[in-house]
C-alpha cells in the first residue's frame, strides 16, 4: 500500500482495522460474530448475483458457505469521505480447504458507531487472473 497523506493513512488504518475483525470471524466461520460488523441497515453484494440487505440476509449469505475457507485482505485505497465515514478498496483472497484460490476486489464504506467502525456497504467482485 502506497500512501504518503496522513489522512489515508489513518483511513487505511480504519479500513484494515474492520477487515481484520472480519477476517478473523471468517476464517474461523463465526456468522454471528461477522453480522455485528455491519451496520443494521448495511447494503451487501458478496460473490452470488443477490443483493443483499442487513444483518440477517448478510447472516444467511456467510452462514451457507462452507466451513474451512480463510481470506486474506490488503487495503490499496482509502478515503474519508466525512467525519465519522471512509471508504475504499481493498484486495481479497480466499483460500478453500482443497487448496483452491479466489482474487476478489473489495470496496466498502465504514461508519463510525460510537467507538467501533460498521461496514455499511460491502461489494465484492471476483477477479479472473
Amino acid at each position: 500500500m502506497k500512501i504518503n497523506d496522513p489522512a489515508a493513512t489513518l483511513n487505511a488504518g480504519v479500513l484494515a482495522e474492520a477487515l481484520t475483525a472480519w477476517k478473523r470471524a471468517f476464517d474461523q466461520h463465526r456468522p454471528e460474530d461477522m453480522v455485528r460488523l455491519f451496520s443494521r441497515d448495511a447494503l451487501f453484494q458478496g460473490l452470488s448475483p443477490t443483493l443483499l440487505t442487513g444483518r440477517k440476509e448478510i447472516f444467511d449469505y456467510f452462514d451457507a458457505l462452507p466451513p474451512g475457507i480463510t481470506a486474506t485482505f490488503q487495503v490499496i485505497q482509502a478515503r474519508q469521505l466525512a467525519q465519522d465515514l471512509a471508504c475504499g478498496f481493498a484486495a481479497l483472497r480466499f483460500t478453500y480447504p482443497d487448496a483452491r484460490t479466489a482474487q476478489v476486489q473489495l470496496s466498502l464504506v465504514v461508519r463510525r458507531n460510537g467507538e467501533t467502525w460498521l461496514i455499511a456497504q460491502y461489494h465484492a467482485s471476483r477477479t479472473f487472473l
